[in-house]
């Protein structure tokens, strides 16, 4: 039924008249598209454009997180090389101050620098000014958890004591040479430089975002005006999720407000970032416009199908006519003219017929001397073209001068006679004998090519290399230009050398400075004379042990040792001989202690002392008692002692659990008294001293 159906619609449309197909075909033509197009419209345009503002909401919040995290790298990667020199290290406030200003002048996004020690004490600040006596950063959490971790960390929104402006303070640890934590040193970034920093990126109108942190609390605003009260923020349902860890788009309603926003999540600092736009103001441009288009389209269409209905009634009778006349035009017959019967749009169209006629006549004779132009231009450009056969075998089918010059051929003669895969570098293609036309065809396009002169002379070309095809699709030649480019290759192998020669040099110089740094640390921390630790060393060691055994509750150790008449010896033997034997008594103390975390250092003249971590009293004073015997064994000669012919030594021991409420020096004052009592009580013996009070 609906075969036939369609078969006499069919039959009826081709029984009509060429006016009223026309007619027909143009009211179809107009009526079937405004349908469909009505049809698109109502049902799908609407979701397609949500989409749209879902998945642009949703890039922008994207793009915001990553230049965050990118800039949160960046000072990460500022603030672990700033916590390396040796003056940062040194926990010196003069030290510490110059490296601080730099910083901060350096990168005008920071606020200021400061650094703090293990107790949360200020120890030196970028501005110079008075330290704060007052200062605790361990009231901070970010603190705590760099000295906890050892690692870098982030702060919420905080007020700076300095400015009294809203900061954001990254953090890393200060560490010695053992890896050990000595300090922290802190930046705090303006979050105003951070607002106009991602303000750069363009947003649509009546689009904005905000950074959040775990409390929901607002850390950054595209504008003030819009921010929302923080016990309302976090409760947001795009709030919510951003902080769960994940991106992605939510539809919510918020003060009779439909939103669209787009969520994302920056892991380090645990921040949600969430670019969001009301639905009225996203869809209101997007929908005025699909309406005006609209109304232009259905005012176009009206239009052209009331003139498509007058040139179907005015243009069927002599188109026969035109349709034989352009056929002879299409077969060559350049002179041919018709004759108009009427003034109408026909007649126009006749008229114009005889003009192209006339026209395509002129140019045929202006294409015939543009052509000739174009062969002497061709014959005198630098450089070279030609037009070559899909078989590399065969010659090349043109080519001008210029390609025969940088090939060296006498002529362009001479050129055509050669097979075209000869003119490449004979290496080029002795993996592939057989030359196969896929492989030549699809190498030379926009490449550059090694190819070889008449003499064998290799050079490098750049070659461009287009296909003609014809009707079907089919390939029928190819036309390509050549370019001598060997010179500036060789110069590019040249500056590549160079740069590398350069880049050794530097790499070479670098290793040199780090070693030299290296040795000037290890140069800052030893005593000159015996080669243990020095002094200065042996105070930040006893400080940060002290720290470590009084979190730990573990024993801290302390020995003391003085060379009994060391001044007799100087005054007998000589001032060299008293450095050797200062050295020696050094060496001994080396080789007894056997832990890695143990330390002997020289405290002063004759004065040594070593530290002894989770080590109790009888630990300590059996390796006191096996440093005096071994020192005694070394039998270096004392003739002036008035206790023994050889040089010996009075020790002085102490143990204890450190209670953070008392200062390491209670530790040193209790080693040092029971080492004067050894003196008293006769020399050349080890005292234990009475628990520090």
């Amino acid at each position: 039924m609906i075969k036939r159906t369609h078969a006499l619609i069919l039959n009826r449309l081709l029984n009509l008249s060429l006016r009223q197909q026309l007619s027909v075909i143009f009211v179809i033509m107009i009526v079937v598209p405004m349908s469909f197009m009505y049809f698109i419209t109502s049902h799908w345009y609407k979701p397609f454009l949500l989409k749209v503002v879902f998945e642009r909401n949703l890039a922008a919040a994207e793009h915001i997180t990553e230049k965050l995290d990118r800039l949160i790298d960046d000072k990460i990667k500022i603030l672990n090389l700033f916590s390396i020199p040796a003056e940062i290290t040194s926990m010196d406030r003069d030290e510490q101050t110059p490296i601080l200003e730099f910083m901060v002048n350096q990168y005008p996004e920071l606020q200021f620098a400061t650094v703090g020690d293990l107790t949360g004490k200020q120890i030196a600040r970028s501005d110079g000014k008075p330290l704060d006596p007052a200062a605790d950063f361990t009231e901070h959490e970010f603190y705590r958890q760099v000295l906890a971790t050892g690692t870098c960390t982030i702060s919420n929104m905080l007020i700076a004591k300095t400015s009294g402006k809203p900061v954001i303070v990254l953090a890393a640890p200060i560490k010695d040479s053992q890896g050990v934590v000595i300090g922290v040193l802190m930046i705090g970034l303006d979050p105003e430089f951070l607002n106009r920093y991602l303000q750069e990126m363009k947003l649509q109108n009546m689009c904005y975002y905000y950074v959040v942190n775990q409390a929901g609390e607002i850390l950054l605003h595209t504008n003030g005006a819009f921010v929302d009260s923080s016990d309302v923020t976090k409760n947001l349902a795009p709030v919510k999720a951003s902080l769960s860890g994940t991106a992605g788009i939510i539809e919510y309603e918020y003060n009779n407000q439909k939103k669209l926003a787009g969520y994302s999540y920056l892991p380090f600092a645990r921040w949600g970032v969430i670019v969001q736009q009301p639905l009225d103001e996203a869809m209101a441009d997007i929908i005025m416009a699909n309406t005006a288009g609209m109304i232009a389209i259905i005012c176009s269409c009206i239009l052209a199908l009331l003139l498509g209905l007058t040139l179907a009634n005015t243009m069927s009778k002599p188109l026969a006519r035109l349709s034989e006349a352009t056929k002879r035009l299409a077969q060559g017959d350049l002179s041919i003219q018709l004759k108009a019967t009427s003034q109408g749009e026909i007649g126009q169209l006749i008229t114009t017929f005889n003009n192209m006629a006339s026209q395509l006549l002129i140019r045929d004779a202006a294409i015939r001397e543009s052509e000739q132009q174009y062969r002497t231009l061709v014959n005198n450009v630098s450089i070279g073209i030609y037009r070559r056969s899909i078989n590399p075998d065969e010659p090349l089918l043109q080519a001008n001068p210029a390609l025969a010059n940088i090939l060296g051929y006498e002529s362009v003669e001479e050129l055509l006679t050669i097979p075209a895969y000869e003119l490449y570098f004979k290496h080029y293609f002795q993996n592939h004998p057989e030359k196969p036309i896929s492989r030549l065809n699809n190498i030379i396009n926009n490449n550059e090519i090694p190819m070889q002169k008449k003499d064998g002379t290799p050079i490098v070309c750049s070659m461009i290399d287009i296909a003609s095809n014809d009707m079907q699709d089919n390939i029928m030649w190819f036309d390509g230009v050549i370019t001598d480019i060997t010179e500036r290759k060789l110069s590019e192998v040249a500056l590549r050398k160079s740069h590398e020669e350069l880049e050794a040099r530097v790499a070479e110089r670098t290793n040199e400075l780090v070693q030299l740094n290296q040795k000037l640390a290890q140069l800052s921390i030893s005593d000159g004379l015996t080669g243990i630790s020095n002094r200065r060393y042996f105070d930040d060691i006893l400080e940060l042990e002290w720290q470590r055994s009084a979190r730990s509750q573990l024993p801290l150790a302390l020995i003391m040792l003085d060379i009994d008449y060391f001044k007799l010896y100087n005054d007998s033997y000589g001032h060299l001989a008293g450095d050797e034997c200062l050295k020696q008594v050094a060496n001994v103390l080396k080789t007894t202690i056997k832990r890695a975390y143990d330390l002997a250092a020289r405290y002063g003249g004759e004065e040594f002392t070593i530290i002894l971590p989770d080590t109790d009293i009888n630990g300590a004073f059996t390796v006191a008692e096996k440093i005096r015997k071994n020192i005694e064994k070394l039998a270096i000669n004392h003739e002036p002692s008035l206790i023994s012919c050889v040089v010996t030594v009075s020790l002085g021991v102490v143990a204890m659990i450190p209670d953070i409420s008392y200062k390491p020096e209670s530790l040193i004052a209790a080693a040092d008294k029971a080492l004067y009592q050894a003196k008293q009580t006769g020399r050349n013996k080890t005292i234990i001293a009475d628990s520090p009070s």
